[in-house]
């Protein structure tokens, strides 16, 4: 064997176990990236949960507060429909500035 085969046989040998060593090296890091995936998940997951727990009740009380709305109007409108509601006389602006 000539000097030129055995250099390309050590610098292809050494390439291949810098090649392996170097996938090995990317399993283990996409392991761990999947595994911190995970537990980000996990911690959204979990905070979504609470979310919706804690806006559970503000949805109830806005209902409530829409309900109240809402029967009020329909008071106004009873009110007005049986005449109760007459509602108060224009002000007159010329009356008020000659009195002052």
């Amino acid at each position: 064997m000539t000097p030129s085969q055995i250099v390309s046989i050590i610098s292809v040998s050494l390439l291949t176990v810098v090649a392996i060593a170097v996938g090995v090296e990317l399993i283990l890091v996409l392991r761990e990236l999947k595994s911190s995936l995970a537990r980000v998940n996990h911690t959204l997951d979990t905070a979504e949960e609470t979310l919706q727990k804690i806006s559970q009740p503000a949805v109830g009380l806005f209902a409530i507060v829409e309900g109240f709305r809402q029967s009020g109007k329909i008071v106004e409108m009873v009110s007005r429909l049986l005449g109760r509601d007459k509602g108060s006389d224009p002000v007159n602006i010329d009356k008020n500035e000659s009195d002052q």
